[in-house]
């Protein structure tokens, strides 16, 4: 598994953070890093995987992936992020105490079940700043005005995430609300026969609106999604615990074993058997 190095990512040993846009983040290989990672989703979707665990990412989200996790992103579609990478053994020139935000931003974005709101298109467009401004003091003097300067900046987008993270209350316009409540619900009951007219009340969504949002943010049309879904989700259960497949298909929202045997098989080009296999294989590998 590759592992992303500190040398390779921070512009110098006196660098206690660094950050990068990525546009268009494609799918790739599970790796891990030596340095903490926070995540912010600028645009576009996806599923993100760590550590076996699936879910589903959208405009909006963020989340920090620890050092050593493993992780990659999945299914992809026109994905933008923004990386700030965090080295825990450095320490900052001028901010003091910054990992009791960055562990309340873990905090409140780990658990689907609290991640209610996410930035809206104002505070997106505050990151895009920051970000510029950021980007722009890279040079080669880093004296005191340097690092002042860019921590500053970088203070102040994680104290817009801490915030973000721990209001209750959604500050979007209503439209940017029903939207992301119809992703919320979708990640949340993906295994469910989903009542699309009474998702379109509980949204404020018209149902084509709805259909065509959900097919330009996800690149599936929402069957398809809601398919796709629910084999990474059976990808995980076979991996990470040891219900038997019939459970494991019940829990994933397929009627029977036989269904998600044809569904995993044809899109993985493996059976759940044989994919539960694999993982017992290289768990043996490890451990010899």
């Amino acid at each position: 598994m590759k592992i992303l190095k500190v040398s390779d990512f921070f512009l110098s040993k006196h660098h206690a953070f660094s950050l990068f846009d990525m546009n268009r983040q494609s799918m790739e290989d599970v790796h891990r890093h030596e340095f903490d990672e926070l995540v912010i989703v600028r645009n576009g979707s996806g599923f993100h995987i760590i550590n076996d665990q699936v879910e589903f990412i959208h405009k909006g989200d963020f989340f920090i992936v620890s050092a050593h996790d493993a992780h990659c992103y999945e299914s992809t579609n026109k994905l933008s992020i923004t990386n700030i990478l965090l080295h825990k053994q450095r320490p900052f020139h001028f901010i003091n105490n910054i990992d009791q935000l960055t562990a309340g931003i873990k905090e409140y974005t780990t658990s689907i079940k609290k991640r209610r709101t996410g930035l809206t298109d104002a505070e997106l467009t505050t990151v895009t700043e920051l970000t510029d401004k950021i980007t722009c003091q890279w040079d080669t003097r880093y004296d005191n005005a340097y690092f002042a300067a860019s921590e500053s900046y970088l203070l102040s987008m994680i104290v817009m995430l801490y915030q973000c993270a721990t209001r209750r209350e959604c500050r979007a316009s209503p439209t940017e609300s029903g939207k992301r409540h119809l992703l919320n619900y979708l990640r949340e009951n993906y295994a469910c026969s989903i009542n699309w007219d009474y998702l379109c009340e509980e949204s404020g969504v018209a149902k084509r609106t709805m259909f065509r949002f959900i097919k330009e943010m996800t690149g599936f049309t929402p069957e398809k999604f809601q398919l796709r879904y629910r084999l990474l989700k059976t990808q995980e259960l076979l991996r990470t615990s040891d219900l038997t497949v019939g459970k494991i298909a019940t829990r994933c929202g397929f009627s029977t074993t036989s269904r998600l045997t044809e569904a995993y098989k044809k899109q993985f080009h493996r059976t759940p058997s044989q994919e539960r296999m694999r993982v017992s294989n290289s768990v043996l590998k490890a451990h010899y």
